[in-house]
């Protein structure tokens, strides 16, 4: 076979303030959780919202800058790929997780209030200021729950 294909695009609303740590290497690494929202029908035809929560992971000096500009509830935009991880946990039983690892963060609203959302904002692969421009969104939505 060719090649096979990891990637992830995801667009929702950060569930709780990014965590910015370190890796015993010193590089840095940002956790943060996303909320995407889904619709389905239930067995009388309505349709539900339906929340998938992911867990996002960034990685070196994006993580750093990111950290500086996300808090719960904005809007963002994630490409990357699926990472997955097991471990055996303290009483024995084995574990198994699939995180997202973020390759690129898009800010989809402003996270100032009162003023004038920017035009643009720089994020990208390579770190503050070195990816492409993404125009903002302002909105207002609500998380899903």
């Amino acid at each position: 076979m060719a090649g096979d294909i990891n990637r992830v695009t995801l667009v929702g609303r950060l569930t709780r303030d990014p965590e910015l740590k370190h890796l015993p290497s010193g590089s840095p690494v940002l956790e943060m959780g996303v909320a995407v929202n889904g619709r389905q029908q239930d067995g009388a035809g309505n349709w539900t919202d339906k929340p998938n929560f992911f867990d996002v992971k960034v990685f070196g000096n994006q993580a750093e800058f990111l950290s500086q500009h996300l808090t719960k509830g904005r809007r963002i935009g994630i490409d990357g790929r699926l990472d997955w991880r097991s471990w055996e946990a303290q009483d024995g039983t084995k574990r198994s997780k699939v995180d997202v690892v973020a390759q690129s963060v898009q800010f989809l609203d402003s996270r100032m209030e009162g003023g004038e959302a920017p035009e643009y904002v720089k994020t990208g692969a390579a770190g503050a200021g070195g990816g492409d421009d993404f125009p903002t969104s302002p909105s207002d939505d609500d998380i899903p729950f």
